[in-house]
């Protein structure tokens, strides 16, 4: 980690020395002597950090040259901002004459820099001395060449990032056994796995829940992730909106209004009517499950068809129940023949190992002690390296890639930190910090990856500069880094979009807390987390002017009452500030709070608010944040932004992802802008177009109202990939990027009726993947109005379709794989699916649809469909051709959600076997939704 800030304050140095050097007029030769002699230092890093481990000595310098790297930094950038505050006028000739008169009468800041600088420098040289004399290599060239290595290993393997699990080893067992109690056993109503973390607990359960027999023998499914902070009304109601259908609003709406009492007690009369499988993944202690059992009937009624499943850490967690209800599994630890066998599925799945490996990888695996995760990890360690001799130094080594004497303490086994341990030190540098990063997230979050990349880009952990990026644009870059964690095993992918790209990911616990112990001693991220009440006299000591970052889980006494006391007067020196509400408050916060924040941190590099209830305009005061680089107020109630805006020259990532905000036309002023989210409805002072003119480096826009902006400006964005917005009047708006040379990803939401102006004004724009179509179409279909590229298409209730789109559709769009089709006029009666249809459709939602009374299906149309969604239809028999194992879900014809089962829809699917059901993964945390 000491590599990585020293690496960014040189970097950081060198955009200074170029960017801003009218501000360092005078000391422009002493920064860039600072700058090299932090890229020198950089060349001892690597041995000295694959010593500091044995050597306490060169541990505490490792330690003092990352301190004096942030210290270059920090003097550099608050002589700045001095300057800065001089004049904020716009730069012209008499302004500079004015800057250089002032900067003139400022000698002594002047003075002080040099001084600091010089100071720097020596300590820089005398450290390095030191380092030479114990004996510390360099390693420039070696470490280049690694890394090289390492990224083409990485590029060979990339192909398998997103792919699901295929197999699972050691736990085939198991599966069949608690598949058939689940089944045909009547006696027991709740199924406890318990075991020590990484056991393979909720791999054990999902295969179990996703087993053929127990699909078809249950008619319904929840699954409800415990966190240690979890809300008992977030998950009784969580479970129940899952089991009702989304298109019955007024019995959602009705069950959101219930008390918590009657919350426990609808979910309770629900589980004792139908038969529904429920698993409670992650349940911690005895206490948890009390808040939650009276919501089960299984501990009062004996005759109910549903069951629970309920992974654990705690074995006695449900102790009260009794052996006669409840049935204890406990999977076992790998034995050392089955541990080889996962191991090679996991780091080579293809190959053949030579004996001297396979001895080698043994003799590692004991280090796993037959821990499923452990082992994993270990896959993930030696995916890349395909010598005798590297894995040797692995073994060799096991124990020193981790600070096992930090982590002692911890309750969980030693050898499973010594191998996760492993895994990080195993890193090439550039995604040590990124990993550590990821720690800065609550626990069982999950992170929405673009969110992830924002960050690490302001956090300078992704590198911005052409010659880093190597053609790449920074976006693929953080895409690759994270693509790199994962194929390694330390990261978890949590969802995957409609292309099989990765949506969110976490950390497992183990791994969280190996990433937040490291992080602590590394001085690379403070926490304070109120949740579990952690006082301002806890938090102090780890605060200090070297503390970079600090993440905040508000508690229940809101955001205001968050900040300690005492913090800004302990860290002076804070570049980023994150604030997480893991538990949900309707607490409303003042902009005031924001103000004291700009006032205080006038060194933010990054500030993040999303969720939050900020009322009020945005305080003139964040102008003063010249630093800033992301600013999220995602979700938050901020009404208007001042103008003060647009001193923000550094802002990268603006996301302004909320129902209506008031913007000064003063966007196009943030020149190193790279993504900008708009809200849904984007009030423009004195109304004009929106200018964006100017931001060059602008990569993605989303949000936009093509009607309300000034398209000629945005010809000359030459670097946009991805871009989203709405145009209801003029189709020419559109041209634009429709024949855009640099945009990679179009999502468009038009009204129908810009169709009847240019019926092709969308089939030759290969990069539309999403199309969203609301308002009349009045003309007929044509297989030329949709572009083949086209991955999801929305037909909104208002389109009024006058004729069926099925055949007009299937053949054109070979990559679809989201519809809904809503709205068809009252002439249209029948929809027909031909074979071959629709090769890559999951996903088909039919709503409203009133007139239409059949549906006609050839055997292989949409051979991958896999959801299917009728609301307010008038079809009466499910397609005889339907493939086999969907999951569908359905409004009842009969109003009530007790009689789902007089549904024709149902009562024909449940004649031919095709079970429908109502599948729920709910998380807690997971309300992300990729934009």
């Amino acid at each position: 980690m000491a590599w990585s800030a020293v690496k960014s304050a040189a970097e950081w140095l060198g955009k200074l020395a170029v960017e801003e050097v009218k501000y360092l007029y005078g000391v422009t030769d002493k920064v860039e002597r600072l700058k090299k002699e932090l890229e020198w230092m950089q060349c001892f890093m690597s041995d000295a950090d694959a010593r500091r481990h044995k050597e306490p000595l060169i541990r505490k310098w490792v330690s003092e040259i990352r301190e004096l790297a942030y210290d270059a930094e920090d003097v550099t950038e608050k002589y700045i901002l001095r300057v800065y505050n001089k004049d904020k006028q716009p730069f012209h000739l008499m302004w500079f004459l004015k800057w250089f008169f002032c900067l003139a009468r400022d000698a002594t800041a002047l003075h002080e820099i040099g001084s600091d600088i010089d100071s720097l420098v020596h300590n820089i040289k005398e450290l390095r001395d030191r380092l030479q004399t114990y004996g510390v290599k360099t390693t420039c060239g070696e470490s280049a060449s690694t890394s090289a290595t390492q990224v083409r290993m990485q590029e060979l393997r990339r192909t398998y990032s997103h792919l699901e699990e295929e197999f699972v080893i050691g736990l085939e067992d198991d599966i069949l056994e608690l598949s058939n109690k689940l089944v045909n056993d009547h006696h027991h109503k709740m199924v406890v796995i318990s075991g020590m973390g990484g056991l393979g607990k909720t791999t054990l359960a999902r295969k179990v829940y996703h087993h053929n027999s127990v699909r078809k023998h249950f008619s319904g499914f929840a699954w409800a992730h415990i966190s240690q902070q979890f809300q008992t009304r977030s998950v009784i109601l969580g479970i129940l909106l899952h089991l009702i259908p989304d298109d019955d609003r007024e019995r959602r709406d009705q069950v959101r209004g219930l008390e918590d009492g009657q919350l426990h007690g609808e979910l309770y009369r629900m589980l004792k009517e139908k038969s529904y499988l429920v698993v409670l993944d992650d349940v911690w202690t005895t206490v948890d499950w009390k808040y939650l059992q009276a919501a089960f009937p299984i501990i009062h009624d004996q005759g109910i068809a549903s069951k629970v499943v309920l992974t654990t850490r705690n074995h006695d967690i449900v102790s009260a129940l009794g052996d006669e209800l409840v049935l204890y599994h406990e999977p076992k630890l790998l034995d050392i023949e089955t541990s080889w066998e996962l191991l090679q599925k996991k780091a080579f799945p293809d190959e053949k190992v030579t004996v001297d490996l396979e001895q080698l990888g043994k003799e590692m695996l004991k280090h796993c002690k037959g821990l499923p995760l452990a082992v994993v990890v270990l896959g993930g360690v030696l995916a890349n390296k395909r010598t005798l001799d590297d894995w040797k130094n692995v073994l060799g080594n096991i124990h020193s890639y981790f600070g096992v004497d930090k982590l002692r303490d911890q309750s969980y086994n030693n050898s499973v930190y010594d191998v996760l341990g492993m895994s990080y030190y195993d890193l090439p540098y550039h995604l040590k910090p990124c990993f550590l990063h990821l720690g800065v997230f609550p626990e069982d979050f999950e992170i929405p990856v673009k969110k992830l990349y924002r960050m690490w880009l302001a956090e300078g952990i992704v590198a911005v500069d052409g010659k880093a990026l190597g053609g790449k644009s920074s976006v693929e870059v953080a895409k690759g880094y994270l693509n790199e964690l994962v194929e390694r095993r330390m990261v978890q992918v949590a969802k995957l979009t409609t292309e099989g790209k990765v949506k969110t990911c976490r950390l497992h616990d183990l791994m969280r807390d190996v990433s937040m112990a490291i992080g602590r001693e590394e001085n690379f991220v403070s926490v304070i987390d109120h949740i579990h009440g952690q006082s301002d006299d806890e938090a102090a000591p780890m605060l200090n002017e070297h503390t970079r970052r600090l993440t905040i889980y508000v508690g229940q006494q809101g955001l205001e009452s968050s900040l300690p006391s005492s913090l800004s007067r302990n860290t002076p020196n804070l570049r980023s500030l994150l604030f997480f509400q893991v538990r949900e408050t309707k607490e409303e916060s003042n902009t005031k709070f924001i103000k004291d924040i700009c006032n205080e941190y006038p060194l933010l590099r990054v500030l993040e608010l999303e969720g939050f209830n900020i009322r009020g305009k945005l305080p003139r005061e964040i102008g003063n944040l010249i630093y800033l680089r992301y600013l999220n107020l995602r979700k938050t109630s901020v009404t208007s932004l001042p103008s003060s805006i647009g001193n923000l020259m550094c802002l990268e990532t603006l996301d302004l992802r909320t129902w209506d905000i008031k913007v000064p036309n003063l966007l196009w002023k943030l020149k190193k802008l790279r993504h900008l989210y708009l809200p849904k409805w984007c009030e423009i002072e004195n109304d004009e177009k929106l200018r964006l003119d100017g931001l060059s480096l602008l990569e993605t826009l989303k949000g936009m109202d093509i009607d309300r902006v000034e398209v000629k400006g945005l010809l000359g964005l030459r670097k946009m990939r991805e871009v989203s917005g709405k145009c209801f009047r003029n189709k020419e708006n559109m041209v634009p990027f429709l024949n855009s040379p640099s945009i990679k990803r179009l999502s468009l939401w038009i009204d129908g009726s810009l169709f009847s102006q240019d019926p092709t004004m969308l089939s030759e724009c290969e990069f539309l993947q999403k199309l969203e179509i609301q308002g009349e179409i009045t003309v007929q279909l044509q297989h030329e109005m949709f572009p083949k590229s086209l991955v999801n298409l929305i037909f909104s209730y208002w389109t009024k379709l006058r004729q069926d789109p099925m055949p007009i559709l299937e053949h054109r769009l070979p990559l679809l794989k989201k519809m809904r089709v809503g709205g068809l006029h009252s002439d249209v009666s029948h929809m027909v699916c031909s074979a071959a249809g629709f090769p890559e459709l999951t996903d088909l939602s039919i709503h409203d649809c009133r007139s239409v009374v059949e549906w006609r299906m050839e055997q292989g149309a949409m051979p991958k469909l896999r959801s299917l969604g009728i609301f307010e239809t008038g079809i009466e028999k499910l397609p005889d051709a339907l493939p086999e194992g969907i999951d569908i879900t359905c409004r009842p014809c009969v109003r009530g959600i007790e009689r789902f089962g007089t549904c024709p829809h149902f009562k024909d699917a449940l004649s031919k076997g095709k079970q429908p059901r109502f599948t729920v993964e709910y998380h807690i945390q997971s309300d992300e939704k990729e934009n």
